[in-house]
């Protein structure tokens, strides 16, 4: 059996022996060996995408959800290129991430042959590893070598995406009838995990918060947040967690709900912190960010990643060590006054928001109470960039326990969120499981809805479409009408039902208040994945935030 046919079997052979469940494939010739090697495996399970971004941005959706690497695979050349921004989130929100790149071999580099471009190092220091192991060759030991290979990349991929690249000589593909196999013994050993808390960095966090008599934690994006609750409970102090935290529930003890409102009423002023626990990523909330940096409190940053999210450098303290570990080390600290503060002032903020809600227009917020109330208790949200994250972390009320959600927040970017999201349903199936976009993400990633009906994911999407980037009437380009239309607001002018029957979604069109809640629950509930597209007008979005943020402060004044 030729030598390159062996390599992928064993290659990949060894990927599924340390754990590695899925693979992205997207056409190509230059990538057959291992294409043709990963379909054949029988426990790993191949999405096929002809579009490589969208396959790099479920792979990454799929390493979001379950915790593990999934493979992307694609061809030499621009398909290459075409994975840059997936491997980008991966990077800056430490997702497990395996970029297997196929490549001419040596003699056809820099001669001007066809798809050859230089893929050494293509992603720069977004990649946590890159190796290019050259051309397959029989040498004693060999097998082991090329295991080591894949084992070393799936333990590199644990907090972030790595890059193989692999040169290939003709041919290709064994010949007809010919199934290579896998060479050597399976499964070798790599292990790492996170770094405990030292004494002195216990010691020096529980000195600070005996001193402290008005202890904060704010929690950014989190995979695996949730598991910091009883932690957070025991302690009881305030929490400013976002839905993506996977803290923003009764279980934390100390979520605070409509804490935006809070910062933006005033109230804020009058209950400040004189310490800060900061967890998980920078948060969303710019309000909540520059309440941060004006106060300006003693800031603990747990960073077990060594990510370093803070933005406005506040953090005083880095704490580089696994947070649960460090907070159940904590001794408890009575600070029940404080918290019942934060915590019933939300509530109030809360309430007053849900009745201003009655009476404005349709807006973003209506989107986000209405799923929260019909999200089935398990449940999984994937919130898009722009508007959706930012009004999920305005509205969206205290979540039930097994509900988890998740956004690309770490670059932040809208393209490749259709398919990232797709990628989180993927990956824990059977899971009700609603995506939030913008028309403008959808409209950046529809190939990516092309794999619903391939691969027959069960999936809502719930489309904010106010024809337009909403986000930027609430900036300072809003003030330019001259331009603005043009080249901020970009009206797309899509007819979503269209989109919805190309793609073989069940098209359920939404423009009052009263029809919002029955179409996301006929959706969840139907077998038929659906588009339920939610119209309003960017200006109801502007004047309906400020009137619920207007009713928070004069509640909060009573």
């Amino acid at each position: 059996m030729d030598v390159t046919q062996t390599f992928a079997a064993t290659f990949v052979d060894e990927l599924a022996a340390q754990g590695v469940e899925y693979a992205c494939v997207s056409p190509g010739s230059r990538s057959a060996p291992v294409a043709m090697a990963l379909q054949r495996h029988p426990k790993i399970k191949v999405i096929v995408q002809i579009d490589e971004r969208s396959s790099a941005f479920f792979a990454v959706g799929l390493g979001k959800v379950t915790g593990k690497p999934a493979v992307v695979l694609c061809t030499s050349g621009t398909a290459a290129a075409e994975l840059h921004a997936a491997v980008v989130e991966a990077s800056y929100s430490s997702t497990p991430l395996i970029v297997v790149t196929a490549d001419r071999p040596p003699e056809l580099q820099d001669v001007g042959a066809n798809q050859s471009i230089d893929q050494q190092r293509l992603y720069g220091t977004a990649v946590r590893w890159f190796f290019d192991p050259g051309v397959p060759v029989e040498i004693p030991g060999a097998p082991r070598i090329w295991r080591r290979l894949a084992a070393r990349a799936v333990a590199e991929a644990s907090t972030g995406p790595v890059h193989i690249n692999l040169p290939f000589r003709e041919p290709l593909v064994p010949p007809p009838g010919q199934v290579p196999s896998a060479q050597g013994d399976a499964g070798q050993t790599i292990t790492s995990g996170r770094t405990q808390p030292t004494p002195a960095q216990l010691a020096t966090l529980a000195s600070a918060l005996q001193r402290s008599r008005r202890p904060l934690v704010v929690a950014g994006e989190m995979r695996d947040g949730e598991r910091l609750a009883p932690a957070l409970m025991r302690l009881g102090f305030p929490v400013l967690a976002e839905p993506g935290s996977q803290l923003r529930r009764a279980e934390t003890g100390g979520a605070v709900e409509s804490y935006e409102a809070l910062l933006r009423a005033g109230w804020s002023l009058e209950h400040g912190p004189d310490l800060v626990i900061r967890l998980g990523a920078t948060p969303t909330s710019r309000a909540l960010n520059s309440w941060l940096a004006a106060a300006s409190p003693p800031t603990f940053l747990i960073d077990p990643d060594r990510m370093w999210p803070d933005q406005d450098h506040l953090a005083r303290h880095v704490v580089a060590c696994d947070p649960q570990a460090l907070l159940e080390a904590l001794p408890p600290a009575n600070r029940a006054a404080w918290r019942d503060e934060w915590v019933s002032a939300g509530k109030k903020a809360g309430a007053a928001i849900s009745a201003t809600l009655i009476s404005t227009p349709v807006h973003e917020g209506h989107v986000v109470r209405a799923l929260a109330s019909r999200l089935p208790e398990s449940a999984q949200v994937f919130i898009g960039s722009s508007m959706p994250i930012r009004a999920a972390d305005s509205f969206w009320p205290l979540s039930k326990p097994q509900q988890r959600f998740f956004g690309n927040r770490g670059a932040s970017g809208i393209d490749g969120l259709v398919s990232t999201g797709l990628g989180v349903a993927t990956g824990r199936s059977g899971v009700p499981t609603v995506l939030l976009l913008g028309d403008l993400s959808v409209y950046h990633d529809m190939n990516g809805l092309w794999a619903i009906s391939r691969h027959g994911i069960k999936a809502t999407v719930v489309v904010c479409d106010n024809n337009g980037g909403g986000v930027f009437n609430f900036l300072p380009q809003a003030q330019h009408p001259d331009v603005f239309e043009e080249i901020f607001a970009t009206p797309l002018g899509l007819d979503f039902a269209q989109i919805a029957r190309l793609y073989g979604l069940v098209y359920s069109p939404v423009t009052e208040r009263s029809g919002l809640e029955p179409a996301i629950s006929d959706a969840i509930e139907k077998a038929a994945p659906t588009m339920v597209v939610v119209r309003f007008k960017r200006d109801d979005s502007v004047s309906g935030h400020r009137l619920c943020w207007e009713a928070a402060a004069a509640a909060l004044r009573s």
